[in-house]
C-alpha cells in the first residue's frame, strides 16, 4: 500500500497507487525516462517555461517539448490554457502531494542500474 502523507481518503490512495504505476512506466519503462524525470525534479523547485527547462538540462528544445507532452498527458504536470506566450508548467497537485513516490522509483532505479539520472 502507498501512504499519502497526513490523513489520506480512499481516493488518495487509489490516486497514489495509479500515479506510481503512471511513473514506473513513463519514467523507468522507457528510454526517455530519466530525462522525464529530471524534468520533473527540476518543476519541483520552481515553475519554468520550455526553454528555460531546455537551457537548465542542457537538452534539445524538440527533445523537451516531446517529454512535456508526455509528462501533461499523463498528468503529472500542467500549464495555464489561458497564456499563450511564455507558457510555465508546473507539477500537478496529485505530483506535489506525492514527492515520495517519486523519490521512491529514483531510487529504486539508481540502485538497479545506472540510468544517468
Amino acid at each position: 500500500m502507498i501512504l499519502v502523507f497526513g490523513n489520506s481518503t480512499p481516493g488518495e490512495l487509489y490516486d497514489s497507487r495509479r500515479l506510481k504505476m503512471i511513473l514506473w512506466g513513463i519514467i523507468a519503462g522507457t528510454r526517455g525516462g530519466p530525462n522525464r524525470a529530471r524534468i520533473l525534479n527540476l518543476l519541483y523547485s520552481k515553475s519554468l517555461n520550455e526553454l528555460q527547462i531546455s537551457k537548465e538540462l542542457k537538452l534539445d528544445h524538440k527533445t523537451i517539448h516531446h517529454h512535456l507532452k508526455i509528462l501533461t498527458k499523463n498528468s503529472l504536470i500542467s500549464k495555464p490554457s489561458d497564456e499563450t506566450y511564455d507558457i510555465k508548467y508546473d507539477l500537478t497537485p496529485i505530483m506535489k502531494k506525492n514527492h515520495e513516490v517519486f523519490d521512491e522509483i529514483i531510487s529504486k532505479m539508481k540502485r538497479g542500474a545506472s540510468y544517468g539520472y
